[in-house]
């Protein structure tokens, strides 16, 4: 049963704070383009309209096949409190002490990557979860290390307020381009102003999954958690994921650091893997669906940070206790694998997809191919939401269009092809 919340006034998501992060190795990241390209090649294998479903989903997937180039993988320490120091150069505390995602397969995001998505109306089952971790330990071991990986896991219907803290969002003019207030939807959270234990996730169906880390798990990018049974989500409801760090070993900040600059600790340690914005002065949402695709999406990254930690905001701010921070210029390398039976394609409505571009690369020239017949607007937008062109398309049956967009600087572009409500967004670059 929901319970739907209402409030006096909406309530804005905190600025967002930044990190101390290091860039993977070109030989780690190429290991992450290796999974996302094995995904798309799945995808691209995949049923054309309805029936069962079984694939590897990520809203980080999302951002990186619309905007890769410029994004950057990176990554950067937690640990359960802020006694934990890391050292870029000088010692400082560590402000991160879990990440997560609101995971939303209902999404026309995914269309994007060439997947089958759900609707709205289709239940669906959690099978693995593919956590992006970067874990290292202090010296030589084999088999288990006494360290876990905690996965907290929630669900329920958007307007939920048991589960999700119903009325945040990004007001209209926060990023650039968005000309409306975005309603995002981080899970409810209560802290623990204790050092040691992180506090927990708030909804009353809380799944807890404790994972033994091992050394191999140093290895590997992609933490593989399995849950003792496939969860079962009803239709239209949504997966809110938090991961924690319980460390096996005792820890000294008087005379240790949990992290140093280049991967090294005096104790075992583990960072999350995230895209993120090239730079702090780049402040396009590439991560905040709703926007960049201009389509209904619950998937949001968000951060446990210090203060909601420690259920340290005070005054106006005290609201900020009660979520885990959302984020829209970082998206975590947090993977689902989502069975189910997809009722998408089988209404013809559903699945909008009449336009692709060739050659895309391109220097400026470019066939847009519209395979439907029928009255379409069509759009052109920069990365900052301008838009640079629009036209109306008449289409008889299957027509293509030539058009020269040489004029443009250098870049990435969002071109979306409308017919009434629906609506379908490919990525164009430029070079």
């Amino acid at each position: 049963m929901s319970m739907l919340a209402f409030y006096g006034y909406a309530q804005n998501v905190a600025p967002e704070q930044q990190e101390a992060y290091e860039k993977l190795s070109p030989a780690e990241f190429e290991q992450i383009k290796k999974v996302w390209e094995t995904k798309k090649e799945k995808a691209a294998l995949s049923k054309k309209a309805g029936g069962p479903v079984s694939q590897r989903m990520s809203h980080a997937d999302v951002a990186y096949t619309l905007f890769q180039g410029v994004i950057n993988a990176v990554f950067s320490p937690f640990a359960p409190d802020s006694t934990y120091l890391q050292d870029f150069g000088s010692p400082s505390a560590i402000a991160a002490h879990g990440y997560g995602q609101t995971f939303d397969p209902a999404s026309v995001g995914f269309g994007v990557m060439g997947q089958d998505y759900f609707t709205q109306n289709n239940p669906y089952t959690i099978d693995t979860i593919y956590v992006g971790a970067r874990y290292r330990t202090s010296s030589s071991v084999s088999g288990l290390t006494g360290d876990t990986l905690q996965v907290a896991l929630v669900m329920g219907d958007t307007l939920d307020n048991n589960v999700w803290r119903v009325g945040i969002g990004y007001n209209a003019g926060t990023y650039p381009g968005q000309n409306r207030r975005i309603n995002v939807l981080p899970p409810r959270y209560t802290g623990n102003s204790a050092v040691g234990t992180p506090g927990s996730l708030d909804a009353p169906n809380l799944m807890i999954i404790k994972y033994a880390l091992k050394a191999t798990d140093t290895a590997v990018n992609y933490i593989k958690v399995v849950p003792p049974a496939p969860i079962q989500v009803a239709g239209g409801d949504k997966i809110g994921i938090l991961n924690t760090f319980i460390p096996g070993q005792s820890y000294d900040p008087n005379t240790q650091k949990y992290y140093v600059s280049g991967g090294r600790g005096d104790v075992n340690n583990i960072s999350y893997l995230r895209y993120q914005n090239t730079s702090t002065s780049d402040n396009n949402s590439y991560f905040l669906e709703p926007l960049t695709l201009g389509s209904p999406s619950a998937g949001i990254s968000f951060t446990l940070f210090s203060n909601t930690r420690y259920s340290a905001w005070t005054g106006n701010d005290a609201f900020r206790n009660e979520y885990v921070s959302p984020s829209a210029t970082r998206a975590y390398l947090i993977d689902f694998w989502v069975t189910g039976t997809s009722t998408v394609g089988l209404d013809e409505n559903d699945k909008f997809e009449p336009l692709s571009i060739y050659p895309n690369p391109s220097t400026g020239k470019v066939s847009l191919k519209v395979s439907t017949g029928g009255d379409y607007n069509l759009q052109l937008m920069d990365l900052t939401g301008k838009l640079v062109h629009t036209e109306a398309l008449a289409v008889n049956s299957s027509e293509e269009f030539i058009r020269d967009f040489s004029y443009l600087p250098k870049g990435i572009y969002l071109v979306t092809i409308e017919s009434g409500s629906s609506k379908q967004t490919l990525k164009l670059s430029l070079h």
